[in-house]
């Protein structure tokens, strides 16, 4: 008797659309994703990836170029594009701070603006981590 688990029939049908043998993906994990790594996974018949995140346009071209040297396999490159900054609205925002005001202390008019400068000092300091944590 034989019965096939849902999951094991998505994985067949994502693996079938995408020309794999095998339904295995890499995590396309920024600075994690060397193309020896992403060649063996593609020579098994599953998709090698590749973090993009930190890279150069030069650095990504390379890295493409070694894993098609390497392999005949699918690959994946996970980009991330930040989306531009959102357009202000001081009617809305002021119409959240009064809703807000129910439910807690009152939240100043230039809460968002502190949020957005914490937001890229914590963005650097995750960045600076990186660099330090990557040297040999």
């Amino acid at each position: 008797m034989t019965t096939s688990h849902p999951a094991l029939a998505r994985a067949a049908a994502f693996a079938n659309s995408h020309h794999l043998r095998v339904p295995i993906l890499l995590g396309p994990m920024a600075g994690a994703c060397p193309p020896s790594l992403s060649i063996a996974v593609a020579n098994a018949g599953g998709l090698g990836s590749c973090g993009a995140l930190l890279m150069q346009p030069a650095a990504i071209k390379a890295w493409a170029a070694d894993v098609r040297a390497g392999s005949n396999g699918a690959f994946a490159l996970n980009l991330w594009i930040p989306d531009p900054k959102p357009h202000r609205n001081a009617d809305a925002e002021g119409a959240v701070r009064a809703f807000l005001k129910d439910w807690g202390p009152e939240v100043p008019p230039e809460a968002a603006m502190r949020h957005r400068r914490i937001s890229r000092r914590n963005a650097r300091r995750c960045s600076s981590s990186r660099r330090r944590s990557s040297r040999p």
